[in-house]
């Protein structure tokens, strides 16, 4: 089952003009941490997603309106556990698999960010994740 966003907390946004390519004029700078208290109730890896619209600058609400970036052309992103916690009475571990941006949202004017989390044993619990996404577009 898809793990779900409990709120955002520390939110920035930079949002820089720059000219080209393929006419992009905004790189917008994203970075944040996502709340999502993962655990790894199982004897092995617990693997599952994190899907959410990359929020605007101080959101903390998931439910929220994204942030809107025109008409995208390209992004890049990076993900991290920023906090877990783990049990010492077995072994434990924690991970992003990878994480990967792509166009999405009611309007097509927002990038949806899908994180494949990994959490060991049922002593692991990644509770935050901080994400930069780097988009390039054209507003």
């Amino acid at each position: 089952m898809p793990v779900n966003v409990v709120s955002y907390d520390n939110v920035e946004v930079l949002t820089v003009g720059v000219t080209g390519p393929s006419g992009a004029n905004t790189l917008f700078l994203v970075c944040g941490v996502a709340i999502i208290n993962f655990h790894g109730p199982l004897n092995d890896y617990n693997r599952d997603t994190v899907t959410f619209l990359v929020p605007n600058e101080g959101q903390t609400d998931p439910n929220a309106p994204a942030l809107d970036i025109g008409n995208f052309v390209d992004s890049t992103v990076i993900a991290f556990p920023a906090t877990f916690e783990s049990s010492p009475q077995r072994p434990v571990g924690w991970g992003i698999d990878n994480v990967d941006t792509i166009l999405g949202g009611p309007n097509g004017r927002n990038i949806q960010l899908t994180a494949h989390l990994a959490a060991l044993n049922p002593g692991s619990t990644i509770i935050r994740m901080g994400f930069q996404v780097n988009i390039l577009s054209q507003v």
